[in-house]
């Protein structure tokens, strides 16, 4: 679909576009960009959804998308009807059967901050006359959105979301995954036919396990999780997708009818009540930590709780899901193209960033061990601006080729030592150097070695100065002696 130049094109206005505020464009200037910025969003879109392979991070993209929503809003004669901003991305392939959803399964508008928690908030009391609106708070899992039909009580239908109107149908993929139920008695709540949202997850432990395996038969390694799990569902061989431990999280009911009546809204009144009804169906879904909060203030705390303790869940989350609780009044607030207006999304700080590699030095640590540093152009992590990140050793330079001036997906999750996660090549513009291992130790000039069955280098140098000043930090530590007035710095 795209030349491996255009992909470069696209890549470097990319980076220029995030720069941009749509609060600084003139008409002129943003009717000078606006198409490019429309390509390299599609682009993006096609690179995530088609072929699992993103090459920027999730706040990059939804800075990139709000530019342009920003832009669209300001200058209104600018909208176009193919523009992202009119309609869902699409995952959809030659290779299933095209199906199209009872209910459309839109996006959800973000959020990252209080204020903008807030402003959902006051824009919700407005349109329902409310002085305190009941939310339902809940993780937002981080996997391959789908969406499943049951129908006299029987799992009939599954398709991924596809473009929100027309998804691909891989049902058979899905009956593999052991948390989807193949039966459910919905009938006992009065209910014929039912469709239901979900995310396709791989637990974290298992999605590591998963990488080793495959690293030692050679294979591709996965991004992450949810690609892993994207690319999973769609296997030809269903056998295959067994074997890949996969699960499935479902968190909304978007349609529910009895003798072609819809329910929801009337017999199905709460959100939080049909989860539950789900999660005693035996579907797993997030009603153990789900929460009723009644007022903004209590959902920030609880998104602010959640925020600290993502770490600590087995499955990868990204964020936070609010949605008012009374369905009844869906429908008074209505949607726009892209999202609902009763729902939106906190997003915890970002854990990747694109940023580039200015230079690589080498550092000696206290048994010798040389380990190549990457120099990088100072990136907000999580937080924290990241400005240097391990290569850990030559074998991990080697098996992702990374090289001097190399555009870098890090990332920085649980609070550890930021990890290259993989070089994103299109950026490349061939002024890029190879990282060539020094002859001798950087500190003392002794020579190195790389001893049998070892992936680092070392000083043979037991006096090095860096060596000893590693030795004396490491003596004085929590780990050692705990010596509370020793300095590090030198």
């Amino acid at each position: 679909m795209y030349t491996d130049e255009r992909q470069k094109e696209l890549i470097k206005l990319t980076y220029e576009f995030l720069k941009l505020d749509a609060k600084k464009l003139t008409k002129e200037e943003a009717k000078k960009i606006v198409e490019d910025l429309r390509e390299v969003i599609r682009f993006h879109d096609w690179r995530y959804y088609i072929l699992a392979q993103p090459v920027i991070s999730d706040y990059e993209y939804d800075k990139l998308f709000k530019l342009l929503k920003d832009i669209e809003n300001k200058y209104p004669e600018l909208i176009t009807p193919d523009s992202p901003t009119q309609r869902i991305p699409s995952e959809i392939t030659k290779v299933f059967p095209q199906v199209k959803h009872l209910t459309p399964m839109l996006s959800l508008d973000n959020s990252y901050n209080e204020a903008d928690l807030r402003d959902f908030d006051r824009r919700v009391r407005e349109l329902t006359g409310l002085d305190k609106v009941e939310y339902s708070v809940e993780p937002k899992f981080d996997g391959a959105g789908i969406s499943l039909i049951y129908e006299k009580d029987l799992f009939v239908r599954g398709a991924t979301r596809g473009d929100g109107e027309v998804g691909e149908e891989i049902t058979n993929n899905l009956k593999v995954i052991k948390t989807i139920p193949l039966s459910a008695k919905f009938s006992q709540y009065g209910i014929d036919k039912v469709e239901i949202r979900g995310e396709v997850l791989i637990r974290k432990d298992l999605f590591k396990k998963m990488n080793e395996e495959r690293l030692e038969e050679g294979l591709p390694l996965f991004a992450n999780p949810r690609n892993a799990a994207a690319g999973s569902i769609r296997l030809q061989d269903p056998s295959e997708v067994a074997k890949r431990n996969l699960e499935a999280f479902v968190y909304h009911i978007t349609y529910a009818e009895k003798d072609g009546k819809n329910l929801l809204g009337t017999v199905l009144k709460k959100h939080s009540d049909n989860i539950k009804m789900l999660h005693e169906l035996g579907f797993k879904t997030p009603y153990p930590v789900m929460k009723v909060c009644i007022g903004i203030e209590e959902v920030i705390q609880y998104c602010e709780e959640w925020q600290r303790k993502r770490d600590t869940y087995p499955y990868e989350i990204d964020g936070m899901v609010i949605k008012v609780n009374d369905i009844s009044l869906y429908d008074k607030l209505g949607f726009t193209s892209h999202h609902p207006r009763w729902a939106i999304a906190f997003k915890f700080k970002a854990r990747q960033a694109t940023t580039k590699i200015i230079n690589v030095v080498f550092q000696v640590g206290r048994t010798g061990a040389i380990t190549p540093v990457a120099k990088l152009e100072p990136v907000e992590i999580g937080g924290v601006i990241v400005s240097s990140v391990s290569l850990i050793n030559e074998d991990f330079i080697r098996e992702k080729d990374i090289r001097i001036g190399d555009t870098v997906l890090v990332e920085r999750a649980g609070d550890v030592i930021p990890y290259v996660v993989m070089v994103i090549k299109e950026a490349r513009t061939g002024n890029e150097k190879p990282i060539e291992f020094p002859k001798t130790c950087p500190s003392c000039g002794s020579p190195i070695v790389k001893p049998p069955g070892e992936a680092v280098y070392r000083c043979v140098n037991i006096n090095c100065p860096a060596q000893v000043i590693e030795r004396l930090i490491h003596f004085a530590s929590k780990d050692a002696m705990r010596h509370k007035r020793f300095i590090t710095g030198y």
